[in-house]
This record gives C-alpha cells, sequence and structure tokens, in this order.
C-alpha cells in the first residue's frame, strides 16, 4: 500500500496518539516505503561520487585552459606605460593612498606577480600616504612594527616623488614610555620630498618634523596641523591669535619658501 492510501492520512501532523495496535499497523505500513528510501539514498550516494569525480576530472581539464588562456589575455599584452596610467588612476582623488591591502596601490600588488612587479616599481603610486591613528601606549608591539615596516616600504616605493603625507596618531606622550615618535622619524628623511603635510597629534612628538625650517622642506606648499596639546597654546594659553614670531619660533615650516596654504586648527 502507499503511503498516500494510508488511512492515517488524516491523524498526520496532529497530536494524535495510535495506539499499540496502530502502531504495529504504522510499522508495517513503513517497510516497502523505507526499503525504497534506503534505494534512493543508495542512488544518491552513488551519483554524488561519480559527481565528484566528474568535478574533479573537470578541474584538471580546465586548469591547464585557463593557464593558456591567461596567455593571450588582452590585460597582460597592455603596453607598460599604459598599464601604469591605468594603476594610477585608480587612486584616490579626496584623500590619500590608504594603508589598506583592499586599496590601492596595496591591492593591485595582489593581483599578480606581473601586476605586483609593476605596481611596485612605480613611484608614483607610492606619493601620498595616510598613516593611520595607532595608539603607542596600547597597541600590541607586533602590530606596531607591521605598520613601521609597510610605511618604510611605501617610502621607499615613492623613491624621488614629491610626497603628500598625512598621519593621525593618538598616542599622548604623557601616557605613553617612547620619547621620539617612530613614524615621525621615518618621515625627517623624507622632509625634501614633503609637497603635502597634514598632521594630528601630540604636538611633543610632532615638533621634529614641525621645527624643519624652510631649507629642510624646499617642496612644501601646503601644510594642515592639529596638535593635541599644542605648544603655542601652553605657551600662550591667553590667545588664541599669536604673533608672526611666535608662530615661526614653534613652528618654522610654516615660513617654507613654498608654502601656499596653511591651516592651523
Amino acid at each position: 500500500m502507499s503511503l498516500a492510501d494510508s488511512p492515517f492520512v488524516d491523524r498526520l501532523n496532529t497530536n494524535y496518539v495510535p495506539s499499540d495496535s496502530e502502531i504495529l499497523e504504522i510499522r508495517a505500513l513503513l517497510v516497502d516505503p523505507a526499503d525504497e528510501l534506503a534505494k534512493l539514498d543508495a542512488q544518491i550516494e552513488e551519483m554524488e561520487i561519480t559527481l565528484s569525480q566528474l568535478k574533479k576530472m573537470r578541474a584538471s581539464v580546465k586548469a591547464p585552459i585557463d593557464a593558456h588562456r591567461a596567455l593571450i589575455s588582452p590585460m597582460r599584452h597592455i603596453p607598460l606605460d599604459v598599464l601604469q596610467e591605468i594603476f594610477l588612476s585608480c587612486l584616490p582623488t579626496e584623500h590619500n593612498a590608504l594603508i589598506d591591502p583592499a586599496e590601492t596601490p596595496l591591492l593591485l600588488g595582489r593581483i599578480c606577480r606581473h601586476w605586483r612587479s609593476v605596481s611596485y616599481s612605480t613611484p608614483m603610486l607610492w606619493s601620498s600616504i595616510h598613516i593611520p591613528s595607532l595608539n603607542y601606549g596600547s597597541s600590541p608591539p607586533t602590530l606596531l612594527s607591521k605598520l613601521e615596516r609597510l610605511v618604510g616600504a611605501w617610502l621607499e616605493r615613492s623613491a624621488t616623488c614629491s610626497l603628500s603625507v598625512s598621519l593621525s596618531d593618538s598616542t599622548q606622550h604623557s601616557n605613553s614610555h617612547i620619547e621620539t615618535h617612530p613614524l615621525i622619524s621615518q618621515l625627517l628623511p623624507m622632509s625634501p620630498r614633503i609637497r603635502h603635510l597634514k598632521l594630528s597629534g601630540d604636538a611633543h612628538f610632532l615638533q621634529p618634523l614641525l621645527q624643519l625650517g624652510a631649507e629642510d622642506l624646499p617642496v612644501l606648499s601646503s601644510i594642515w596641523i592639529q596638535p593635541i596639546a599644542s605648544m603655542i597654546f601652553d605657551a600662550h594659553p591667553e590667545a588664541r591669535n599669536v604673533s608672526r614670531y611666535q608662530l615661526w619660533r614653534t613652528y618654522p615650516c610654516v615660513f617654507s619658501s613654498g608654502l601656499i596654504h596653511f591651516h592651523f586648527h
């Protein structure tokens, strides 16, 4: 008997409690359908094994096909200078490039070996950088070391290009064990190439960079400063407007000969 003709159809999906005799009857009804289900399961398992084998065979055939197709890919035959221009057009325009593996330029180096070689040897791709906020008083040393290595490699790839640099740092001198900021120390040798500079952080750590003179920053054209603890206002708490002399004493870089834009927040 098919279960579709079962005398218990009206009792299905209810709270009905069958009697002992009905339980025996139900068990008898399930024998043939259960055997059929087992046969179907066996067939499905056999087909799944076959399907798995076919997928493996397909993958082994497809891999060399894809590899050969890659050889004739139009992208592979784009001239180097055109590819570099495409890469440069992928850079952000509203802010400096981020140290983010999902963003240009780091993303380009993750596509393939050729793109990595091209991107790493195109200095203009690395001519801007935003250094994110990490607290040297609380962040794990391994994370800080990794950031320093990334910044060092980034600046090295920029070769002799002029730089646009932004740094946002939350480390406070009073709450940290460091006297000089490692990231600021990395930027100091780059000062002759810095064209745009945006800094936010503890004035104590920013001081070595901001006290550079015009001769140290020959191409500087814009600077944006947001000190956490301003040396100017520590010395002159009575006034938000300081004299040109006071500003020069604190931030000589403000009077770089090529400076066009200056913003002090």
